[in-house]
């Protein structure tokens, strides 16, 4: 899932800053390494890019391969049955998965995970799928984008809806799939680039997230208006939403929501032996062709 790779750089460094500052008593050489877990299981989907890491002290380098781990023992259960995963690099980026990608995550069912570190340490934690959900009013296909934001057409050609399901808030995402192509997925085609819609006068070039490729928010319904601002380019983007379990929902939002002002909880943490998270949720999905202004 897209959203893994940039939630995870969130994540740990949200939690470095944490380590540096608990430590503010100690010289800054006396730092302790934190083992630390990120995993989501996803209904209907393999079980996959589970992180095993340790946390590195700020007053150093980072390097994302120096943080990864790569001989740990990790097992998810579920049912009485092991299922061992084996690490693996794609793309630069190393993660652990089930080798038999024909297995599916099961909704409405307890999943635990431990994790054996090479130094005899241990990391565990457990989740309970939420119910599967889908699509009642999926996304249009295709979108319009108004010529005039001010004033905005009907809502409803914007309005989407899913099946209830069993978390007490649900996670819109919005991303874009393809950043350059725009004229090729047109009938005819053309040669026409994609463009950003350009549709928040506030956002600030100067701010990291102004070229992140995803947009999140939260509903506490299982209907919503898909807001103009939430589609930052033009072109081919993804609609989805999440059904979280309680262990992903508080740590995106402790970790992921607010910005710059984001600050690491560890309370929201359901990891014991180490810290991060270990969650599930079920996603409806749907991509849509945003068509620039007329």
């Amino acid at each position: 899932m897209n959203h893994h790779h940039s939630l995870r750089i969130i994540f740990l460094t949200a939690f470095a800053a944490l380590i540096l500052t608990a430590c503010e008593d100690s010289p800054p050489t006396d730092y302790i390494p934190v083992p630390y877990l990120e995993g989501y299981l996803l209904v209907d989907e393999p079980i996959d890019n589970v992180v095993v890491a340790i946390s590195q002290p700020l007053t150093e380098a980072f390097h994302y391969a120096d943080m990864m781990t790569a001989d740990a023992e990790v097992v998810i259960t579920a049912n009485g049955v092991d299922y061992p995963l084996e690490y693996r690099v794609r793309n630069g980026v190393g993660s652990y998965g089930f080798p038999d990608t024909t297995y599916r995550v099961a909704p409405e069912t307890r999943y635990s995970i431990r994790v054996r570190l090479s130094d005899g340490s241990s990391m565990t934690a457990e989740t309970t799928t939420p119910k599967r959900i889908g699509w009642t009013i999926p996304p249009r296909a295709v979108l319009q984008y108004p010529q005039d934001t001010t004033e905005l057409f009907s809502p409803d050609s914007l309005r989407i809806a899913w099946s209830s399901g069993t978390a007490a808030e649900y996670i819109i995402r919005v991303s874009v799939l393809d950043t350059l192509g725009y004229g090729t997925y047109l009938s005819p085609p053309t040669a026409e680039i994609n463009a950003r819609t350009n549709n928040v006068p506030f956002e600030d070039p100067e701010d990291p997230s102004f070229y992140t490729k995803t947009r999140w928010g939260f509903v506490q319904t299982n209907q919503a208006p898909t807001v103009w601002a939430a589609f930052r380019w033009y072109g081919r983007n993804e609609v989805a939403i999440l059904s979280p379990d309680n262990a992903l929902l508080d740590w995106f939002k402790a970790t992921q929501w607010g910005g710059r002002s984001v600050e690491y909880r560890p309370e929201y943490s359901n990891v014991q032996g180490g810290t991060g998270v270990f969650g599930s949720a079920s996603v409806a999905a749907q991509e849509v062709f945003l068509l620039k202004r007329k």
